[in-house]
């Protein structure tokens, strides 16, 4: 069985669909996962958020995106050579159910004058449910045996909306019934980015959560292939729409791949690797618009030919250094920086330490206020905001030292605020100020990526 998993851009309009339901014709029995229409998450979220100010104008929003869905459930249906009335009504009447729903959690919103993570997550995952049971209906009238499967009834996780963690063993247990309990050649399609928490509360898993969600189909299921369709023939040594000589990689370790996402790469989630790499199951990332491109393969291991394997960056970061008032640091001081970072849900990016001093980078958070909060009783506290990330991943270990010192040949030292080298990992961060990160990007690539 393969896993195929389809984003918003994929999503995007009826012509879109077929050329997913035209990839899907070529698999036998696959599992598919769709994302939300282009935008329509966002969109979601705005609403929500405009509630708080105005129900006229959020329901305004609704409305918009009930149509929009509506049009390309009837563009999609002129099209077929059969007409399908019945496919045709099931598909508005779940539209307007959905929208229906909507309109109701938006006016709770304003007349409570709150937006709470569970709310907010109920609203997120409208737009899964909506894709995936029109494309599902739509895949019927296409000829293809497509029958949806509520994401609830799969993905089990706690409670932590809006970043939920999944219960691996219980979502096994589930995949495999709610697929036993198929037609024998039906296709199983079912949203991405959304589950359902022990008490019935929609969840939603973080940004490209759909991702994830593929990867936990696909170790539940033991899939041959997890295959992420998108816009790019694969993952990039660079983003292309920032350097234009970016290239295709043929090849990825599961760390690589994770270490590119954690580093701002956007084409996985940072936690799509995982249940893959647990039961070594090849992720493909390939382009809807050119399948016939080799595309991206993420394997167990990968050859570390060249002298990294890609970079990546990230323009919204703040540094933090503090400054013990001892005169050499101890055990205590490390531990209670990090403990303030554990309450806070807060990663760290690059961490550099001296005899009597931390400096950390994190990414932009609302949470950096309560952070430094947290961190002035341990030592003074130096705020440097506005820094961008440069990562490079999968350095060759055996031209570090070559490697290091083109990478900052290309920068002026003054410019250069962090820069750190994990021998393990492989990776070469260098931390600057954010207003010169795109043509620093540019120049290290061609000095790395030839």
């Amino acid at each position: 069985m393969h896993i195929l998993k389809f984003g918003g851009t994929s999503m995007g309009d009826e012509q879109s669909w077929r050329r997913v339901l035209e990839i899907i014709r070529g698999y036998q029995r696959p599992f598919i996962i769709v994302s939300a229409t282009a935008r329509t998450t966002r969109q979601l979220l705005q609403a929500a958020h405009t509630a708080l100010n105005s129900q006229s104008e959020a329901l305004k929003q609704a409305d918009r995106i009930r149509r929009r869905h509506h049009g390309l459930v009837s563009s999609f249906l002129e099209q077929t050579e059969a007409h399908h009335p019945e496919i045709d009504e099931a598909c508005h009447q779940w539209i307007n159910q959905q929208c229906h729903s909507l309109e109701t959690k938006l006016s709770h919103i304003n007349q409570r004058q709150e937006l709470t993570p569970k709310r907010k997550d109920a609203i997120a995952a409208t737009g899964e449910r909506l894709s995936s049971y029109l494309f599902a209906r739509c895949g019927q009238a296409y000829g293809l045996p497509t029958r949806w499967i509520d994401a609830g009834e799969v993905i089990r996780t706690n409670a932590n909306f809006g970043e939920a963690e999944p219960d691996t063993t219980l979502i096994n247990k589930l995949a495999a019934e709610q697929l036993q309990a198929f037609p024998k050649k039906a296709i199983a399609v079912m949203g991405g980015f959304y589950g359902q928490d022990h008490q019935g509360n929609t969840t939603t898993l973080g940004f490209e959560g759909s991702d994830y969600s593929a990867g936990l189909v696909g170790a539940a299921l033991s899939a041959e292939a997890i295959e992420i369709w998108t816009d790019v023939s694969g993952i990039y040594t660079c983003d292309p729409r920032v350097v234009q000589e970016a290239r295709p990689i043929p090849e990825l370790s599961f760390q690589q791949a994770t270490e590119l996402a954690y580093f701002g790469a956007k084409v996985l989630h940072p936690s799509t690797t995982k249940p893959a790499f647990q039961q070594n199951i090849p992720i493909r990332v390939k382009n809807i618009f050119c399948p016939q491109d080799a595309g991206t393969s993420i394997l167990s291991t990968a050859s570390y030919n060249g002298r990294a394997k890609a970079m990546t960056f990230k323009k919204e970061a703040t540094i933090l250094t503090i400054t013990s008032g001892n005169t050499v640091m101890g055990h205590e001081f490390l531990a209670n920086i990090f403990q303030a970072l554990n309450t806070l849900r807060l990663p760290v990016d690059v961490v550099v330490t001296t005899e009597a001093s931390v400096a950390i980078a994190v990414e932009q958070h609302q949470a950096i206020a309560g952070l430094i909060d947290r961190l002035q009783p341990l030592g003074q506290v130096e705020v440097t905001r506005r820094q961008g990330i440069i990562s490079l991943i999968g350095c060759n270990a055996k031209r570090t030292q070559d490697l290091v010192n083109d990478v900052l040949g290309c920068l002026e030292s003054e410019t250069i605020n962090l820069v750190s080298f994990s021998q393990s990992k492989r990776n070469l961060n260098v931390v600057l100020n954010q207003q010169l990160i795109t043509e620093a990007v540019r120049k290290i690539h061609r000095s790395i990526f030839g």
